[in-house]
């Protein structure tokens, strides 16, 4: 299984901000989505970074910052890990782990495409693991009735 084979939400689509939009209209948009994250996307579409809410929250922490004055370029993350809708679901996993984060931004040729969040992926993985399971024990289930 591959990442496209994830439903496409709404607010995985459109879950991006310019690197001239202040933290405080990104965590308005991040509240709005109830997401966690959004991609820094350039006016050509190009993927900069990403802002999460814990860049955020250091971002609070800080105290020197005013939010309401600050790019999102001051506190997102750059470069930022990317994969594309062919990317196994269980490399896109590897990737997450080998990196320590919760969302990999989804480019199709440098461009962005969605957010794909942990959450996303472990729902899926356990929705094709429950479905193995069940037809490997309607074939188990088919085969001992047929034998007796």
């Amino acid at each position: 299984m591959t990442v496209h084979s994830i439903k496409r939400t709404p607010i995985g689509s459109k879950s991006y901000c310019s690197r001239n939009m202040t933290v405080i209209q990104a965590a308005h948009r991040i509240a709005e989505l109830d997401a966690n994250a959004l991609a820094v996307i350039s006016e050509d579409g190009d993927v900069e970074g990403i802002i999460t809410d814990h860049d955020i929250i250091r971002a609070i922490a800080n105290g020197n910052m005013r939010l309401g004055k600050t790019p999102v370029e001051a506190c997102m993350s750059a470069p930022v890990i990317t994969c594309d809708d062919s990317t196994r679901l269980s490399e896109a996993l590897k990737l997450m782990g080998k990196h320590r984060i919760r969302h990999l931004v989804v480019v199709s040729n440098g461009a962005f495409v969605r957010l794909l969040t942990i959450k996303d992926l472990l729902e899926k993985i356990h929705e094709d693991k429950e479905l193995e399971f069940n037809v490997l024990r309607d074939m188990a289930m088919g085969r001992m009735v047929q034998a007796e």
